[in-house]
């Protein structure tokens, strides 16, 4: 085995060796016709040493051992190590260490270590290492460690590592490291680290770790950590962390945050932020730097046009209670903390919940629909023992708000009530009215 790996390695600094005198006699052949003589068949032991004495010789069938050279190969070319095709290829190239196109070529290239095609190239690319096309394709490339396509066309790219495609990309990139596109790209990236493209994308790309699109993004981002578009985003952007949008949201981001500078699209998560919102943010925070034209969904809703109140009302359902209250036009959220169990008359009994809610202007008073839910945690506090448990509240109100001043607000109402125990169905439990009042402070 030690004699086969010192056998190869000596073939392989031979062949290293012999590359500046390769590159010379490049040089001297420039003036050479670029058609030379045509071999049906040819042998080569180690170019010069072989059948064909010219790089631009066309050959139907190429056998090399070490290295052959020829200018043209029609159908087939097989080598035991390393082959180098000068102009073109046509057909199917097999070499145990390296396939070499120097200008371009259609048909198969399979090679144990690299195939490459110095100019286009249309069919498949298939090596352990690496796949490279310099300029334009229309090729599936196969491989263990890189893809690379210099200016795009219509790829297929699946390795290990990372995939490259410039430009004008048009495709699949699958990948165990990384997909990069440099220009405008369509098609789908799936990869476990990191999809990137330079400019604009229309497709889907599917990364374990995060996407980023330079500019303008039309698809789907779906990702483990999270998903960057840096200019307009129209599509779907999905992550466990984060959604970022440089410019314009016309879509969708679902994720722990999301963030977009133009919103108008749909954004759901624990914390959504924009710089103006024309859309819908569902979350637990939702914040919007400048005026929010939109519907902001959430337990706290901030932005210019909005407004913070603190507020307290009592009622037959919660003796006592107080809170802040978040005012977005005419949407509005209250969280807020209550004090002693009316309904069962348990004294030490917390209460702590949200709701949310419409505002409509009738002259000077205002009329205002909400949905609640609070959460009743009753003596011992923290604990859900069976003989005394803590109970889920459904809450359906109408309230009236008169003004009393500039800073405070009365408001008053009725409405409907469901309790029922932690641990049980919503079917069970008790159903009331409500009856509430309490004043706003701003």
């Amino acid at each position: 085995m030690r004699k086969t790996w010192f056998a190869l390695l000596v073939v392989l600094m031979m062949f290293a060796m012999n590359l500046p005198t390769l590159a010379q006699e490049s040089e001297e052949d420039e003036e050479a016709p670029e058609v030379g003589k045509k071999y049906v068949v040819n042998l080569s032991l180690y170019y010069p040493i072989s059948i064909n004495q010219s790089k631009h010789d066309e050959v139907n069938i190429n056998l090399g051992l070490v290295y052959s050279h020829v200018g043209y190969v029609n159908g087939f070319d097989l080598a035991l190590l390393g082959s180098a095709i000068e102009h073109r290829l046509n057909g199917f190239q097999l070499c145990g260490l390296a396939g070499v196109v120097g200008e371009s070529g259609s048909g198969i290239q399979i090679a144990g270590l690299a195939t490459v095609a110095g100019e286009s190239f249309t069919g498949l690319q298939a090596s352990l290492l690496a796949n490279v096309v310099g300029e334009t394709g229309q090729v599936l490339q196969v491989s263990g460690l890189a893809n690379v396509v210099g200016k795009g066309g219509t790829v297929g790219q699946l390795c290990g590592l990372a995939n490259v495609a410039g430009e004008g990309f048009t495709g699949v990139q699958v990948a165990g490291g990384f997909n990069v596109g440099g220009g405008p790209s369509s098609g789908l990236q799936v990869v476990g680290l990191f999809n990137v493209v330079g400019e604009t994308f229309e497709g889907i790309q599917v990364g374990g770790l995060f996407n980023v699109v330079g500019e303008r993004f039309s698809g789907i981002q779906a990702v483990g950590l999270f998903n960057v578009a840096g200019d307009r985003c129209t599509g779907g952007q999905l992550a466990l962390l984060f959604n970022v949008v440089g410019d314009e949201l016309r879509g969708l981001q679902v994720g722990s945050f999301n963030i977009a500078v133009h919103q108008k699209g749909l954004q759901v998560g624990v914390g959504n932020v924009s710089e103006n919102n024309h859309g819908v943010q569902i979350g637990l925070v939702n914040y919007c730097k400048e005026d929010n034209n939109g519907v902001p969904i959430g337990a706290v809703n901030i932005a210019r046009n909005g407004r913070i109140k603190g507020i307290a009302w009592g009622g037959n359902g919660v003796a006592v209670t107080g809170g802040v209250k978040f005012e977005v036009g005419r949407y509005y959220s209250i969280v807020s903390l209550g004090l002693y169990n009316v309904e069962d008359k348990i004294s030490e009994s917390l209460s702590y919940g949200m709701h949310y809610g419409l505002m409509f202007p009738v002259g000077k008073l205002s009329l205002s629909p909400d949905i609640g839910y609070r959460y009743r945690d009753n003596t011992p506090l923290f604990r859900n023992p069976k003989d005394q448990p803590d109970q889920h509240m459904l809450e359906f109100r109408l309230s009236l708000r008169a003004p009393l001043s500039e800073r405070i607000a009365l408001f008053m109402g009725s409405g409907l009530g469901h309790s029922f125990n932690a641990g049980a169905n919503i079917d069970t439990g008790n159903t009331y009215p409500l009856l509430f009042a309490g004043l706003e402070f701003y």
